[in-house]
């Protein structure tokens, strides 16, 4: 899982779709003023990164109601997350995690080699995003 707290460290994404969206984002959240410590971060999904990998940085698993405890594809399950958006390459997945605003966004890869739950998760609730990825 790569971890992006500035925009240096975006130089660590391969993919140029997903390296850009950070990029813009960081530059949309104040550029050089962005940080991380008051907004959140980034965590960018590489193969055999799973919702464990992710809990580490949210503190709970993210295929399950951080406090109903109810997985994705149970009754009774309602996401935790702000919204989940669809673009071409990947999913981005916005938490907030506290009242301050602070948050950690997700970029999950369209790759056969990403855990088969959190695709299931991001197609099962997903929109589509209306302006698409370009490199």
């Amino acid at each position: 899982m790569i971890v992006v707290r500035n925009a240096q460290s975006t130089l660590q994404i391969n993919d140029p779709y997903i390296r850009d969206f950070v990029q813009q984002r960081i530059f949309d959240l104040g550029g050089p003023a962005f940080d991380p410590d008051t907004l959140g971060y980034f965590l960018i999904f590489e193969a055999g990164d799973t919702a464990e990998t992710a809990q580490e940085h949210l503190g709970f698993n993210l295929l399950h109601n951080r406090y109903s405890k109810f997985r994705y594809d149970q009754a009774g399950y309602t996401p935790s997350f702000e919204v989940v958006e669809e673009f071409s390459t990947c999913y981005d997945m916005v938490f907030i995690l506290s009242d301050d605003g602070f948050g950690i966004e997700l970029f999950i890869p369209k790759d056969e080699s990403i855990n088969a739950d959190i695709i299931a998760l991001c197609r099962k609730f997903a929109f589509k995003a209306e302006v698409q990825l370009t490199p």
